[in-house]
């Protein structure tokens, strides 16, 4: 039975070489096939922006800043008469005190004088050099002032009667209108003689001092004030 055990033989070799095949083995592990590592794909998303339309703010107008309006007001410096009209030949409505801060309302051509509404609330004027302006009131409106009478015309002095041994000159006067009085006031020697009505334009003065020279002079007046004065030098009587 030979060829019965090399069969058995062949069969045995067959199945020791397939079992081998079969176990595991330090070599095994090189003939695995080596695990390519996956790497993720970088996927890029793009963002899409919607344009959507956009209202242009509007510029709103910023209102003009407005200069704050300075009140004109004036302070005296001094006590001050405070006149109907700008000038010394005008009356006097009342006298206000040092420190007393007045609104003022306009001013005369020249800028010398400042019209005031006054404690009483009555307009008058104030000498500008009797106080100190918060402002320029060269911006002011120039006012008007009430009318003061005419300077009296050809004053002249019309008669002398020199009598020195008696003691006794007598002078006399005259002149015409200037327009606008309501009465005259004469002086002699810078005192007030007399006050004549407006109609009048003469006057005898018979007590003429003796012995000096005399100085005469002659205003207008109304109720607004006085005119400037018509003025007459007479020789001394000796």
């Amino acid at each position: 039975m030979k060829i019965g055990r090399e069969l058995f033989l062949v069969y045995a070799i067959l199945l020791t070489a397939g079992l081998a095949c079969n176990i595991p083995g330090v070599n095994s592990a090189k003939n695995e096939p080596t695990a390519t590592p996956v790497v993720p794909t970088s996927t890029s998303t793009e963002v899409v922006i919607d344009a959507t339309a956009t209202t242009a703010p509007t510029d709103t107008p910023i209102p003009p800043t407005e200069t704050p309006t300075i009140s004109p007001e004036l302070t005296l410096t001094k006590n001050s008469n405070c006149r109907v009209g700008p000038s010394s030949f005008y009356n006097i409505v009342d006298q206000v005190a040092q420190g007393k801060v007045l609104n003022v309302t306009g001013r005369n051509e020249e800028n010398t004088w400042w019209q005031v509404t006054n404690p009483t609330g009555r307009t008058c004027w104030i000498f500008s050099e009797n106080a100190t302006p918060n402002t320029d009131f060269g911006m002011l409106q120039i006012a008007n002032a009430p009318a003061l009478p005419g300077v009296p015309l050809n004053f002249v002095v019309a008669n002398l009667d020199c009598q020195p041994a008696v003691k006794k000159y007598t002078v006399t006067l005259s002149w015409s209108s200037g327009g606008g009085e309501t009465a005259f006031r004469l002086f002699r020697d810078s005192k007030q003689i007399i006050e004549l009505k407006a109609g009048k334009t003469n006057f005898k003065d018979a007590r003429a001092p003796v012995g000096k020279r005399i100085t005469y002079e002659l205003e207008a007046v109304n109720g607004n004030g006085t005119s400037d004065k018509a003025v007459q030098f007479v020789a001394e009587c000796k």
